[in-house]
């Protein structure tokens, strides 16, 4: 009996063991502490807020003046399986539901996006928690006016690769008077046509003329003419060093050509500013400040630097703003928005087709006028138009038996370990979300610091 009950011990010290170090394993992902509040600079947007009180799991919107955005603070703890398994929130109104998945062993304030569900016709609305439990009854509603109609504002979409565009903003620019500015080749990156262009530089420039193809020709499914689409050909992953160097023309990584021609030819956009074929930093903020000239936007969608990881993402809003602040442009507005978010690879958080809420900010050190969730009204085509974008596919090692096996055992494990960083996960969704700052604002010290971040 006794050598049982020692077994049995063990037994349940091995299992804690192992439930422990799954637990470090699956929170580990997120690399912040996960029981610390969300804050944001609330205090310098324009927002109404008021307090609601949960009843029976559910508040009341009062019928007037019905906001276009609105995010409901609450604080939440995770139950003993939301350490193990993602917690997540339902939302329902009227006839229409909504999810909302957050972090493994959450606690703290988060920030629930209500807002694609404040046009279903109903002001009751329901929440349930999964593997969590709301913490106080008293809650704080943020609620946000949009400044623009979307639906007739002329958008101008800054993306610093292909791609970036559809990820961040194809519900919003599709069937609308927009235009997408790509800023490089995207002839950079992974080694995926490694199985049909072996040898080093002619994949990346073959890689990078494909990229420039499709950056130009996949708006089209959203309804975007080719002529409103432009690569400007500047080379993957030398924006950072263009900017520190602003004189001196940079080469691409590993083709190695000079001239930014090479790609920018691909363009039938008679907007495609003239080019010397020189990549530097004069250059690139000339071809936008004649974009901005041409265009006239009152929308211009770019990354939001201090957000977004990647140094070409950064670098991009940089010259964007100066190029903004050349013209002296005062009206309009940046609607900025992160594919990269800096603190991991995982955000936002859940699966295909659930809520985009805004990105964790333990500070408050992010600077927004207001907040725009953009509702996916067919987010089928926007899978369909990352689907279009080569790199977003599989490797062509899936070319080989032995490779498809190895692209499908790493799919797995990812999948398994939750784990999985795709876009096709991670960017459609229920809505697309954009943290507002007015240009005008732009002109001010302490808002171009706050965006600009660590740069």
């Amino acid at each position: 009996m006794r050598k049982l009950f020692t077994r049995l011990v063990i037994c349940l010290l091995l299992f804690s063991g192992v439930l422990f170090l799954l637990y470090k394993g699956l929170a580990n992902k997120y690399r912040y502490d996960v029981s610390a509040d969300y804050r944001y600079a609330f205090q310098n947007s324009e927002h109404t807020r008021s307090e609601v009180k949960l009843e029976q799991g559910g508040f009341q919107l009062t019928k007037n003046n019905i906001p276009d955005n609105a995010f409901l603070e609450v604080n939440l703890d995770a139950t003993f399986s939301g350490y193990f398994f993602e917690p997540s929130v339902e939302i329902v109104t009227g006839g229409s539901r909504a999810v909302q998945t957050l972090e493994r062993g959450v606690s703290g304030l988060r920030y629930l996006n209500i807002s694609p569900l404040l046009n279903s016709g109903s002001r009751d609305f329901q929440i349930t928690g999964r593997h969590l439990e709301i913490k106080d009854p008293l809650a704080q509603l943020y609620m946000f006016h949009n400044k623009q109609n979307l639906q007739q504002s002329r958008i101008m979409v800054i993306a610093p690769h292909p791609d970036d565009a559809e990820i961040a903003a194809f519900g919003l620019y599709s069937d609308k008077n927009a235009l997408i500015v790509t800023i490089t080749a995207g002839d950079a990156g992974e080694y995926n046509y490694d199985e049909i262009y072996p040898e080093i530089k002619q994949h990346y420039l073959q890689k990078g003329k494909l990229r420039v193809w499709n950056s130009i020709t996949v708006p089209m499914l959203g309804g975007i003419d080719p002529d409103r689409a432009i690569n400007l050909g500047y080379f993957d992953g030398t924006l950072l060093q263009m900017y520190q160097n602003k004189a001196l023309p940079v080469k691409a990584v590993y083709s190695q050509i000079s001239d930014i021609n090479i790609f920018r030819k691909q363009n039938i956009s008679d907007m495609v500013p003239e080019s010397s074929g020189k990549a530097n930093w004069y250059s690139l903020v000339s071809d936008l400040r004649a974009l901005l000239k041409a265009f006239q936007p009152n929308i211009i969608v770019a990354p939001y630097p201090a957000l977004d990881s990647h140094t070409d993402h950064k670098v991009a809003t940089l010259a964007l703003i100066e190029a903004i602040q050349a013209l002296c442009l005062k009206k309009g507005s940046l609607f900025l928005y992160t594919n990269h978010f800096s603190l991991n690879d995982y955000f936002p958080y859940g699966q295909a087709g659930e809520l985009v809420t805004i990105p964790p900010d333990f500070k408050a050190a992010n600077y927004f006028d207001r907040i725009v969730s953009y509702n996916l009204h067919k987010p089928d085509e926007k899978l369909l138009a990352l689907e279009a974008m080569n790199d977003l596919r599989l490797d062509t090692e899936w070319l080989t038996v032995k490779g498809f096996s190895g692209l499908m055992a790493e799919k797995l494990l990812e999948t398994m370990l939750f784990k999985e960083r795709s876009y096709f996960r991670r960017a459609v969704r229920a809505n697309e979300l954009f943290l507002v700052v007015d240009i005008e604002n732009l002109y001010r010290e302490e808002v171009t610091y706050s965006l600009r971040g660590t740069m």
